[in-house]
């Protein structure tokens, strides 16, 4: 016989039968049985999605889904160019929209990607239009004018206009988004609308809303009002489920004049106000961190939290730069480098512009790193940790520090 030659005799089975067991071949069977009832399910639920929505599904939704689809597949991190061009106006918006840039001016709104290709030209007559981006969704209104529109990276979804001049407006990741206006009954008056476009809550204060905001997930709504008492300002924060009928949770910030607030990514709510800074999370305030008569030169208030630039007296040129992370938590209070014009934030930087150029400062160590640019009318905005983009009234410049 051959070393490893297997000899079978002409009676063996070559493939002999598996012994079966009655109690896996019956939990076989049960699970064949649900498979069948999940697909029926998935079936119902997506003829049942089809019936309810029948109005949405067009062929211009299907083709705009496509294309926002393949707007959102972009992967290049920063721009092809070191800039782009629009259309220059008396008054301009800029705001970074799904990591590219957004520019709303008095005739036109116009959308550039991660990439700098641009995806919407959109066609406008705002007086003073201001441009507020979260998620797919960017949302464009005109400040003390009645005119507010919603758009994606390629068209425009909505367009609706106020009784009353539009003071504030926001917007969320969900599509969700509120407009603060008045009435002749109320001072103030919050509308806010679901990602349908349908007018879900109409919240009427008699005080100045001062900012407004709407977690990512629309589920929350945060209303900041300061009230008019005996010379000075209360100011309260209303936090309110949208689409309930009931009072929301009502917190007290304490005497003074509200200036904006945030949801962080940790679901606080950070609130500025002209004298110091609170953070209010499930429903409770922290305690109040006061500025101590500094005046507030500039502010970022975002889902990181806050940075705040204050001066000392009126007449000292000295800065104090100021970090609150996203649990309301002090992690930096230093002398700013720089006298600074404005300041963004986005996650461990922080970029201050001044007359030299931009100063990028990095929390995690305190080093600074500075690149020498013409500041002059210029926006900064923070594309990521290392990145900004310079606006001026004819282009946007890429800049990597």
């Amino acid at each position: 016989m051959r070393k490893g030659f297997w000899h079978r005799k002409k009676d063996d089975p070559i493939n002999p039968e598996m012994p079966q067991n009655q109690h896996y071949e019956a939990i076989s069977a049960r699970l064949g049985i649900l498979q069948v009832l999940l697909y029926l399910s998935l079936f119902a639920f997506v003829v049942l999605a089809f019936i309810s929505n029948t109005e949405l599904i067009t062929y211009r939704n299907f083709y705009y889904f496509f294309k926002d689809l393949n707007t959102s597949f972009e992967s290049i991190s920063m721009y092809s160019e070191d800039s782009v061009s629009y259309s220059t106006s008396d008054e301009q918006s800029f705001v970074v929209y799904r990591n590219g840039l957004a520019v709303a001016g008095n005739t036109s709104v116009t959308v550039f990607t991660e990439t700098g290709r641009q995806t919407l030209s959109q066609t406008i007559s705002y007086k003073n239009p201001i441009a507020e981006g979260a998620g797919k969704f960017l949302l464009v209104y005109e400040l003390g004018g009645t005119n507010f529109s919603l758009y994606n990276s390629n068209a425009q979804l909505y367009t609706g206009t106020s009784d009353f001049p539009i003071r504030d407006a926001a917007v969320s990741d969900s599509g969700m988004f509120a407009i603060v206006s008045s009435s002749e009954e109320y001072t103030s008056v919050v509308s806010l609308y679901s990602s349908n476009f349908f007018l879900i809550n109409r919240y009427n204060k008699n005080g100045y809303v001062m900012d407004v905001d709407i977690d990512a997930d629309g589920g929350e709504i945060a209303i900041l009002t300061s009230i008019p008492q005996e010379g000075l300002f209360h100011t309260d924060l209303l936090l309110h489920q949208p689409g309930t009928d009931g009072e929301g949770i009502t917190v007290s910030i304490g005497n003074s004049l509200a200036l904006q607030c945030a949801y962080t990514e940790t679901g606080g709510v950070s609130v500025l106000c002209s004298n110091g800074f609170s953070f209010v999370k499930d429903g409770r305030s922290a305690s109040f961190y006061d500025f101590n008569e500094r005046s507030i030169i500039s502010a970022d208030l975002g889902p990181d939290g806050l940075a705040v630039c204050l001066r000392s007296t009126a007449v000292s040129n000295k800065n104090d730069l100021i970090v609150f992370d996203k649990d309301g938590v002090l992690v930096y209070n230093e002398s700013a480098p720089v006298l600074t014009q404005q300041m963004v934030r986005s996650g461990e930087s922080v970029f201050l512009l001044h007359t030299e150029g931009i100063t990028r400062l990095d929390l995690s160590d305190g080093t600074s790193s500075l690149h020498v640019c013409t500041t002059e009318n210029r926006v900064l905005l923070a594309q990521n940790d290392n990145a900004v983009l310079l606006c001026s009234p004819q282009k946007a410049v890429f800049l990597k520090i």
